[in-house]
C-alpha cells in the first residue's frame, strides 16, 4: 500500500466516523484495517488525522486493536483487555490531557519476529501551554517507552511504560493506585540474576564516548567512563535482584528491546515483585552508543518493596543515590 493509499484510509476513516470521537466508547471494529505496521504508524501520524482531532487519532489506534486478546497497559491505570474495554479507557483518558504531547526522543525502530512484527518508540511527555491558552515554552513532565507488538493485521499487545513517582507525589492528582506489577513471566526467556551479571564486560561494550545511559532514579550518563563508574558502584549494592522477561527479547543488531518484571529474591526463595520496565539499547559499529531503562520508581521506593530490598540484602543508600544522580 502506498503513502496515497494510507492517505485513503486515514481520509475514509475521518469522514466515515459518527459521533463525537472525545466521547465514543462502544465502537467496535471487528475486521483488519489492511494496514502493515509501519503502514499503521504512518496513518496515526498522518497530517490529515491530526487535522481532523487529535480524538480521531486516539479512535483509530483503538481501531487496530485486536477486538479479543490484545493488551494495553500504562504505567499509571494498568493493563486493560480488549479493543472495547481499552477503548473505553483509552479515548476519554487521552482526551482529557490534550494539552500533553508526546514529543519523539529517538527514531522509532520496528522489529520482525517469527511471528509477526513489534515496534518500539521512545518519547517525552511535554506539557504545551498553548493547549491551555497560555503562553510559555513546553515543560517537559518525563520520559517514556511504547513496545507494540502486530499480528495478523491487528496491535495485540501495546504497553507504556513511564515514571508515575512524581504524579503520585501530589494527592491532589487523584491517581489510582500503581496497578499489579506481577505480571506473568515468559519462559522461554532466560531470566538475568544481577549477582550473577558481568557489569564490567557489558560497560566494556559502550562506545568511549559517544555513549549514553538514562535510568529514571540516577539521571543521564555520558561516556564509557562515567557509565562504568555509576554502574560498578551501585548495582553490586542492590541486592539479589531477578530481572524476569514479560515478553519476548527483540534484538536485531541495531536495537534491542526487552520488557521485564524486577523482583527481590528473598532469602527463602519467594520474589517479591519490585517495579515493571522496559529496556531499550541501540548499537553502532559494535558499540553500544544507547542503553535506557524505563520503569516506575512509584512502586520502587514502596514500602513493601524498600523492605523486600533491605531482605534480599540490598546496601545501597539515599547517599550512593545523591552521589550519581545527574
Amino acid at each position: 500500500m502506498t503513502e496515497h493509499s494510507v492517505g485513503r484510509v486515514v481520509r475514509s476513516f475521518v469522514d466515515g466516523f459518527v459521533g463525537d470521537p472525545s466521547s465514543v466508547v462502544e465502537r467496535l471494529v471487528l475486521e483488519p484495517s489492511g494496514l502493515s505496521p509501519e503502514e499503521m504508524l504512518q496513518a496515526l501520524a498522518h497530517p490529515e488525522l491530526a487535522a481532523a482531532s487529535r480524538a480521531h487519532g486516539i479512535q483509530l489506534m483503538a481501531d487496530f486493536m485486536r477486538p479479543e486478546g490484545s493488551v494495553y497497559f500504562d504505567s499509571i491505570y494498568g493493563a486493560f483487555h480488549g479493543q472495547r474495554e481499552i477503548r473505553g479507557w483509552l479515548v476519554p483518558t487521552m482526551s482529557s490531557i490534550s494539552f500533553i504531547d508526546f514529543v519523539p526522543t529517538m527514531e522509532g525502530h520496528l522489529f520482525v519476529d517469527g511471528s509477526g512484527t513489534a515496534g518500539v518508540d521512545e518519547w517525552m511527555m511535554v506539557v504545551n501551554p498553548a493547549a491551555m491558552g497560555l503562553e510559555g515554552d513546553p515543560i517537559p513532565m518525563g520520559r517514556g517507552v511504547s513496545v507494540r507488538r502486530y499480528r495478523d493485521g491487528w496491535i495485540d499487545w501495546s504497553c507504556d511504560v513511564y515514571d508515575t513517582g512524581t504524579f503520585r507525589s501530589d494527592p491532589a492528582a487523584g491517581l489510582p493506585p500503581a496497578p499489579p506489577i506481577d505480571w506473568p513471566r515468559d519462559p522461554s526467556v532466560p531470566e538475568t540474576r544481577v549477582r550473577d551479571f558481568d557489569f564490567e564486560a557489558d560497560c566494556a561494550r559502550f562506545h568511549p564516548t559517544d555513549s549514553v545511559y538514562h535510568d529514571p532514579i540516577f539521571g543521564e550518563f555520558r561516556g564509557r567512563e562515567a557509565i562504568t563508574a555509576w554502574m560498578l558502584d551501585v548495582m553490586p549494592k542492590v541486592g539479589d535482584v531477578a530481572f524476569e522477561s514479560v515478553g519476548p527479547v527483540f534484538d536485531d543488531g541495531e536495537v534491542f528491546v526487552q520488557e521485564w518484571v524486577q523482583s527481590a529474591v528473598m532469602p527463602d526463595g519467594s520474589r517479591v515483585p519490585m517495579t515493571r520496565g522496559t529496556s531499550v539499547r541501540r548499537y553502532r559499529d559494535g558499540w553500544t552508543v544507547y542503553a535506557a531503562d524505563y520503569f516506575d520508581t512509584a512502586t520502587v521506593f514502596s514500602p513493601v518493596v524498600v523492605a523486600a530490598s533491605e531482605a534480599c540484602g540490598a546496601t545501597l543508600t539515599m547517599d550512593d543515590v545523591l552521589r550519581h544522580r545527574r
